[in-house]
């Protein structure tokens, strides 16, 4: 097989992304959003964000880390942020992108797995801006829907103030803003 060919196929290969759902659902809808679509407005926000946040960021680099991070989901499927299994996906995440990206020119395959690996650690300012960006999108959906998700899978506000916390570190302005909502979504309800 050609190279051409090879990332032809790869091409064909994330449209399987599209088919990844993930339990939120796009503002408005619905119907639940897929991997491919959070991917997408990841990066959006990623170039869309940058002056909120707490330190100097690439947003355009940022915008990478937000369209491969989900590439593994391809053969994975989404992991539920407060599943138990949430903390180990990405051990089976990087089996599915060695995978996926075994027939790829070597360059390309490893610029994929850099970009992924770089946004798993999470320790250069632009993965932990993508990550907090990870964190937000999820949180808009909930809030737009009065918490339908968390509520449907028994999530405290707990267990989303620990996932979200980082949101806080990254964008404070933007944090101050939407904890008050997030905590206003479970008055009410058990806080384990």
């Amino acid at each position: 097989m050609t190279d051409t060919q090879a990332l032809l196929d790869f091409i064909l290969t994330l449209d399987r992304l599209k088919a990844v759902e993930r339990r939120t659902s796009p503002s408005g809808m619905s119907r639940r959003e897929n991997s491919a679509e959070h991917s997408w407005h990841g990066g959006v926000c990623a170039l869309l964000l940058q002056a909120q946040c707490a330190f100097p960021v690439n947003a355009s680099h940022a915008a990478l880390l937000m369209l491969v991070h989900d590439i593994p989901e391809i053969e994975c499927g989404d992991t539920f942020a407060y599943a138990a299994e949430h903390a180990t996906a990405h051990q089976a995440e990087a089996l599915a992108l060695r995978h996926l990206t075994a027939s790829l020119p070597a360059q390309n395959a490893e610029t994929l797995r850099a970009l992924w690996a770089e946004f798993t650690a999470g320790e250069t300012p632009e993965a932990r801006y993508a990550n907090a960006l990870d964190r937000l999108m999820p949180v808009l959906h909930n809030l737009a829907s009065a918490g339908r998700v968390w509520h449907a899978h028994g999530v405290t506000l707990d267990q989303v103030l620990a996932r979200t916390q980082h949101i806080g570190e990254v964008f404070p302005a933007l944090w101050a803003q939407i904890r008050p909502g997030i905590e206003a979504v479970f008055e009410g309800a058990s806080h384990e």
